[in-house]
């Protein structure tokens, strides 16, 4: 009998019940982590997982982002965001300047090096996740719709 877990309960295949959204979203939260977290062993980079988020928040725009806009995407206050920047900054991961329009707000963006970190995860990571999704059903166009807007929906939850 195979189980299937979920936090809070735990459920075996003999049982037909389907996981509630919750559920089945806590454990693909729970598998994306560790994919992430495998992702950034394998690519050889010492990286925390909140170093990784603040990668990821400040990739996802040119301009980068303000120390504040980092901190709430990362869930943190400012000043341990405001330090955790600092020791990327020093380990050349990232640069930061003065906000060219709010000259009270720094700005941080992702250096080269930080970049080409980023890079070197990001392609472990699409290859364990393509490992993992094979042998799978394909998923048709609705659903996969459906996930990319639930994934940008979670990026936005504060």
């Amino acid at each position: 009998m195979e189980c299937i877990c979920y936090p809070g309960r735990m459920q075996t295949s003999s049982s037909p019940q389907t996981p509630t959204p919750t559920d089945a979203l806590e454990s693909l939260a729970v598998g994306l982590v560790a994919v992430t977290s495998l992702a950034l062993a394998r690519a050889g980079v010492e990286l925390t997982f909140a170093q990784w988020r603040v990668l990821m928040v400040v990739s996802q725009h040119d301009d980068g982002a303000t120390v504040g806009e980092v901190a709430t995407r990362i869930g943190s206050a400012i000043s341990p965001a405001s330090r955790l920047i600092t020791r990327m900054r020093r380990r050349g991961l990232v640069v930061t300047e003065k906000d060219a329009h709010d000259h009270r707000a720094t700005r941080v963006r992702l250096s080269d090096q930080g970049r080409a970190v980023r890079d070197r995860v990001m392609a472990r990571r699409r290859e364990l996740l393509y490992a993992a999704v094979q042998g799978l059903e394909p998923l048709p166009p609705p659903i996969l719709r459906q996930l990319s807007e639930l994934g940008a929906t979670l990026e936005t939850i504060r």
